[in-house]
């Protein structure tokens, strides 16, 4: 079994863990990484390899590629600008102020702040803000990370989250963020999404009773093959999948139950797109099935 924990280090038996995505390349990262703030970079592409040690002594090797995007395309003008760092990682469970989360800390002479990782389940992982908060992308790129190579998820280890979104005072919220195709067609056939079909674009509204704060209707367009196609609803929050008693499930109901959305709230800021059976689907190098909520 491939893992990342202290026992699976410490037998040895593990072969790298390689996380990939697409992230923004906005002032924060391009602090954390220590890349000089003047760089102008749109996204940056990771490459993040794990590698547990029977020593103890976890190294990590992150490839990244930095730039600016090429128009149409899923790669930067003039192929972008590569960049390596190596350093050493751990996994704490009481890190960035959550506790019983795993989360992954890398650290190298190249990291000044060195860089957290939320642990989701063993095929998905998020950045953190320096001060333990899930990093907000926008419309174009997500935070989180996919493994290269998913892993079957049983029990407990299916899902972990830590994060409790705040209560929210607004009485609309804005979502944007693009995702992989495939997945999600497939599990809704009513998008009549090509087989060409590679990306989809999505923002989602969600309003709530200026009085009671609970939650009223929704409004979610999704671009599939160019064509923006807008749905409605009323939406709930749940508590708890079979995988974690304690999640927060946001749910879409269109009222045609075959057709209803529903997502895991990171927070009050990132949400998870969940499949049939409450799993976050696993995104790949180009895009995650992530929302990142617009901040005004």
């Amino acid at each position: 079994m491939v893992c990342i924990s202290s026992s699976c280090a410490a037998r040895g038996d593990s072969p790298d863990l390689i996380l990939v995505g697409s992230t923004p390349g906005d002032d924060l990262i391009k602090s954390l990484l220590a890349i000089p703030p003047e760089t102008k970079i749109d996204f940056i592409k990771w490459n993040l390899a794990l590698s547990p040690s029977n020593t103890g002594q976890e190294t990590f090797v992150l490839g990244m590629v930095v730039g600016e995007s090429q128009p149409n395309t899923l790669g930067f003008i003039g192929g972008g600008k590569p960049l390596t760092i190596k350093g050493t990682y751990r996994v704490s469970k009481e890190m960035g102020g959550h506790r019983g989360a795993e989360t992954v800390r890398l650290t190298s002479e190249s990291l000044p702040s060195g860089i957290s990782l939320a642990k989701l389940n063993d095929n998905l992982f998020h950045l953190l803000t320096p001060e333990g908060k899930l990093m907000i992308g926008n419309g174009g790129w997500s935070y989180s990370l996919n493994r290269k190579y998913p892993v079957p998820l049983t029990g407990p280890s299916a899902f972990s989250n830590p994060f409790k979104p705040a209560g929210e005072p607004s009485f609309e919220v804005v979502f944007d963020g693009r995702t992989p195709c495939r997945e999600i067609a497939a599990e809704h056939p009513e998008m009549n999404a090509s087989p060409s079909c590679f990306k989809l674009k999505w923002r989602l509204i969600l309003h709530r009773d200026s009085v009671n704060h609970l939650p009223t209707t929704f409004t979610i367009r999704k671009v599939v093959d160019n064509e923006p196609r807008d749905v409605t609803g009323t939406w709930t929050i749940l508590k708890g999948i079979p995988s974690n008693p304690d999640a927060v499930i946001y749910l879409l109901d269109p009222d045609k139950p075959a057709e209803s959305i529903s997502f895991l709230a990171g927070d009050e800021n990132v949400l998870f797109f969940l499949n049939r059976n409450h799993e976050p689907y696993i995104g790949n190098e180009d895009f995650s099935f992530t929302m990142n909520r617009r901040i005004q």
